[in-house]
């Protein structure tokens, strides 16, 4: 599964609202920018259309003088040929008034009076107009940036509050276990999260519905099915004291009471799985292991001796687990079956703690299969039956449900594992 950078809804729905507050932005911009030329072009025009009249009045009165106060005004010869053209032009002129440079707009026509031709070009100041169009302009960036801080600092705080109901719904589903009947209700008026806990809740009654179920059936089925296992058991036990009935059918004998053993465990073993699975274990506290390591290693002392095996031990007292004490129990006893159980005379079988790690290993030969597919149920030497396959899938299940990190590693002729991580309840139930 691609591995994608997460982010949260909020961010997002403020991140797409900036962006399009900011399109918003540029296109008022534009268009205040586009207006405000408009109205400059109109406004420009309206003055020089005062000023052409003026003009037009003072050459009429033959008070040519008074009109270039008003205009650049120049007398032509002849008409020229393009009489009825009219150009404007922006300049940059030294204003006369406030010896600055500033922006002028020049408006150059021609015009006919009593037979005579006259080239006109008024000026008339825009600077004024300009920066007030880059004024609207520029006051538009800081006041995004500013709207930006404020839409930012605002979902924060505006998250909490209503999101909190969303958190809470949140943490009830993380804190949610099979088996437990009741949710607690968040009260909120939003129809989104309303939604989400009716949804939750209806999901929590199908789960609790089908774990019971299953729940009944499993253990009905390890139950019942002992039953007969041990008729069928206690049968042959008697058929194996028969010496002329073992003389002829021994073999078949002995494999049906190897094989009654077989299912009569891998249907404890099945259940036992499944109740780890439900988490049905759910007393964690904080053990001290060299003790309870200590007490596995003398219940099997006796098997030990019967293999020939030689147990190294180095044990510290500060190595601790939080974990139920029914599946640490469980955890040591499959890990120590396992290393007795396969166990070879070339070395010691060895077990070891420290401050953050458990090891146990043992001599051996290399496994039959690769070693991904150690951790998988029923996973064992087909060629022999002394293995479930499940031992070490239920250690498995139990380090991944309890946060503990499960190693396997075969160096130098020896199988070693090695669990770490959890330590003093930092496991989050």
């Amino acid at each position: 599964m691609p591995d994608f950078q997460s982010y949260k809804l909020l961010s997002k729905t403020t991140l797409i609202y900036l962006l399009f507050t900011l399109t918003a932005f540029l296109v008022s911009a534009f268009f205040l920018t586009n207006e405000a030329d408009e109205y400059i072009n109109k406004e420009l025009e309206g003055r020089f259309n005062h000023t052409e009249q003026k003009i037009r009045r003072a050459i009429q009165q033959k008070e040519t003088e008074r009109a270039k106060r008003y205009a650049e005004i120049t007398v032509l010869n002849q008409k020229p040929a393009d009489f009825s053209l009219i150009t404007y032009s922006d300049t940059l002129i030294t204003d006369s008034e406030i010896t600055e440079r500033d922006f002028f707009r020049k408006k150059t026509f021609y015009m006919e009076q009593d037979g005579s031709f006259y080239k006109v070009s008024i000026l008339k100041s825009i600077g004024d107009f300009y920066r007030l169009r880059d004024d609207i302009f520029e006051a538009l960036l800081p006041a995004f940036f500013v709207l930006v801080i404020v839409i930012v600092v605002f979902n924060y705080f505006l998250s909490g509050y209503f999101f909190k109901p969303f958190n809470l719904i949140l943490n009830h589903m993380r804190a949610f276990k099979v088996g437990q009947k009741k949710v607690d209700h968040v009260e909120t008026s939003t129809t989104e999260f309303i939604r989400m806990q009716n949804l939750f809740s209806k999901m929590v009654n199908t789960i609790d519905e089908d774990y019971n179920n299953l729940k009944e059936y499993t253990e009905n089925m390890a139950h019942e099915i002992q039953t007969p296992l041990s008729i069928i058991r206690n049968k042959t036990e008697n058929l194996l004291a028969d010496e002329d009935l073992m003389a002829h059918h021994g073999h078949d004998v002995k494999t049906i009471f190897d094989e009654t053993n077989y299912l009569s465990r891998l249907g404890q073993a099945l259940n036992l799985f499944t109740k780890i699975e439900n988490r049905e274990f759910s007393n964690p506290q904080d053990i001290k292991t060299e003790a309870v390591i200590r007490k596995h290693l003398s219940a099997v002392n006796d098997t030990i001796q019967m293999k020939n095996i030689k147990v190294e031990t180095e044990l510290s007292a500060t190595h601790t687990l939080f974990l139920d004490p029914s599946l640490l129990d469980i955890l040591l006893k499959n890990l120590l079956r396992n290393a007795i159980q396969y166990a070879s005379s070339d070395g010691p079988l060895t077990v070891a703690t420290t401050a953050d790690s458990f090891t146990i290993s043992n001599y051996g030969d290399p496994l039959p299969f690769p070693e991904e597919k150690l951790f998988i149920r029923f996973q064992h030497n087909n060629n022999s039956k002394k293995s479930l396959g499940l031992g070490l899938a239920i250690v498995k299940k139990i380090c991944d449900l309890n946060n503990l990190n499960l190693a396997y590693n075969y160096h130098e002729k020896q199988h070693i594992f090695t669990i770490r991580g959890n330590l003093m309840s930092s496991v989050v139930p």
